[in-house]
């Protein structure tokens, strides 16, 4: 096979060789008969053999170059230096305006941990009633000078709080026989709900008030360990929370499970 192969590559060259010397001979007979014949022959022969030397040597000056990463024309070297100033890191500082953005964040339970927090700073004694549990209108109670406040929490992102969410917790404060209410939320509320609470003495308290209270109550560590912490805690008995897939919708549950079935439904980054 390899001869054969051999063999047909020789008959293509001897064809070749052939047909450029008949050329010649043909070129040489056109340029003036048979008078001179040689001559001009021999002189074709010389100026073809120089041209093929001269391609040669130009394919092998590319060879060169190629195999060398040589340039006949280098880029010419730039002696301007640019210094580009490494302007430094900016550290994050809490502001009103980034509370507020964290609180948005949060799951509903560390929203009632942070007003709980606050309120604390702020010189009250709280007691908690929320959590999983069914928390009657009441999520804490803060006392201050013998005061008692009952209040309502609400993380909620797209309902505003309406009217039926005063007349909840104006029906505990009865049941309490407390004189003052508050509601503390991180979103919006209806007008009319603002109107009931104004009759009724009812404080509303959202987002951007809560953010203003707690840039000047709460120091940074504070707000770092309430507003930026990534773990979950279970609303039942305060264990990490673990981020639970499978068949059904995703949601946090309890690492306590079974001893523990608390769940946390929250739809905000994990």
């Amino acid at each position: 096979m390899a001869r054969s192969r051999r063999r047909k590559e020789e008959d293509r060259i001897e064809a070749l060789v052939k047909g450029v010397f008949g050329l010649l001979v043909l070129i040489a007979l056109a340029g003036g008969g048979v008078v001179g014949f040689d001559e001009r022959l021999i002189a074709l022969l010389f100026l073809t053999l120089f041209i093929v030397i001269g391609i040669a040597a130009i394919i092998g000056i590319i060879f060169v170059i190629r195999k060398t990463n040589w340039s006949l024309f280098p880029p010419k070297q730039n002696t301007f230096i640019q210094i580009v100033e490494r302007r430094p890191e900016v550290p994050f500082v809490w502001t009103e305006s980034e509370i507020q953005n964290h609180l948005a964040q949060i799951d509903w339970y560390q929203f009632e941990k942070f007003c709980s927090t606050l309120l604390e700073a702020e010189g009250f004694e709280v007691e908690r009633k929320g959590g999983a549990s069914a928390d009657g209108g009441v999520d804490l109670i803060a006392t201050k000078n013998q005061t008692q406040t009952l209040i309502q929490c609400k993380h909620w992102k797209s309902w505003k709080v309406r009217e039926p969410v005063i007349r909840e917790l104006l029906g505990s404060m009865v049941d309490f026989q407390v004189q003052k209410g508050a509601i503390f939320f991180s979103g919006e509320s209806t007008e009319p709900a603002n109107e009931f609470a104004s009759k009724h003495g009812i404080g509303m308290v959202n987002g951007q008030a809560l953010s203003e209270r707690a840039f000047k109550a709460l120091p940074e560590e504070t707000l770092n360990r309430i507003l930026k912490c990534e773990e979950h805690h279970c609303p039942k008995c305060e264990s990490a929370m673990v981020w639970r897939t499978g068949d059904f919708k995703p949601f946090w549950g309890c690492s306590q499970f079974p001893k523990c079935r608390g769940v946390l439904k929250h739809s905000g980054p994990r």
